[in-house]
């Protein structure tokens, strides 16, 4: 082969070989190129992709619609999740006991605060008659319970350091300390989570079928009424033909607390509890008043408490 051809092919070659550098190939619908090997490892191409060990999954805890209203929140599925607090590794009885010390603190120490209650009443049933009855033995159950937290008025402001105040509207009512359970079999969950500055203490229980407030376990941290007490105001209302058959139960069903602790003074902030009620009544009845002397009838009373606006001053 002459040189001169020799020559020609050379130069042909390098043509292609610069042109390949910033040229690309489409074959079946793919883009084939060549890169200078520099311009290849300072691109994302040339690096290698590590995964995510950051451990940044969200912790999703207990539905709370109040706190979620407050913090920062997710959203799956249209359902809101609260993403702040994290849960902490506590057995329940460490929180019962961490509740007992921020609850017993309060009667001790007397800040001021706020306490608000409202009631909900529902799933009224009675027939022949019998609604304007149970309606009555519901605002009688209500009002016992209202009677039982102290005052009257749903909202009221307690000033510090007014320990008789305290002591008087502050669960448990008309008690020293606020706590006394040591029965855990009543308690279906206890946990305490924390968003770094709160710690928030949820505590459910099992159903309480007519628990005496003094004597039950269940007595010993939340507040059910005495149902003894509502017998002759009920009795008012009717003439019992045979007591062997009269039968009025109260079951108290999903209740709980929630209690939101500052982490850095070990104060309570704020403290609610819902407590809810069914109310289920058999009796016979003078025939005078109703249509039937065989009554049954029944209705749910939820009781809202709540302790706001704390001055530890």
């Amino acid at each position: 082969m002459k040189k001169s051809t020799m020559f020609a092919l050379l130069c042909v070659l390098l043509v292609c070989v610069m042109s390949f550098s910033a040229c690309h190939l489409e074959v079946g619908g793919y883009a084939i190129g060549i890169m200078k090997l520099e311009e290849f490892e300072s691109s994302s191409h040339g690096s290698v992709q590590q995964p995510d060990t950051t451990g940044n999954d969200p912790i999703y805890n207990i539905p709370d619609e109040t706190v979620a209203s407050e913090d920062s929140t997710g959203n799956q599925g249209g359902i809101q999740i609260d993403t702040s607090y994290q849960q902490l590794a506590m057995s329940a009885q460490d929180v019962i006991e961490f509740y007992k010390r921020a609850t017993t603190d309060v009667k001790v120490r007397a800040p001021g605060y706020i306490r608000s209650r409202h009631q909900e009443i529902s799933d009224v049933e009675g027939g022949d008659g019998t609604v304007p009855l149970i309606n009555r033995v519901l605002n009688l159950v209500g009002t016992e319970v209202l009677k039982a937290s102290g005052d009257e008025e749903d909202s009221i402001q307690i000033n510090p350091h007014d320990d008789i105040a305290v002591r008087e509207t502050f669960p448990m009512f008309n008690k020293d300390v606020g706590c006394e359970l040591t029965d855990m079999s009543i308690v279906k969950s206890a946990v305490c989570y924390s968003d770094g500055l709160t710690y928030k203490i949820i505590i459910t229980f099992d159903d309480q079928l007519n628990p005496d407030p003094e004597n039950s376990a269940f007595g010993q941290i939340m507040t059910p009424i005495d149902r003894d007490a509502l017998s002759d105001p009920i009795e008012e209302y009717l003439v019992v033909l045979d007591m062997n058959s009269y039968k009025f139960d109260i079951n108290y069903t999903n209740c709980e607390i929630t209690c939101i602790i500052d982490k850095e003074t070990s104060r309570m902030t704020s403290l609610k509890h819902k407590m809810i009620m069914d109310i289920d009544i058999v009796m016979n009845l003078d025939l005078i008043l109703f249509q039937t002397n065989n009554v049954k009838a029944g209705g749910r009373i939820v009781n809202f408490l709540e302790y706001y606006n704390f001055d530890w001053t």
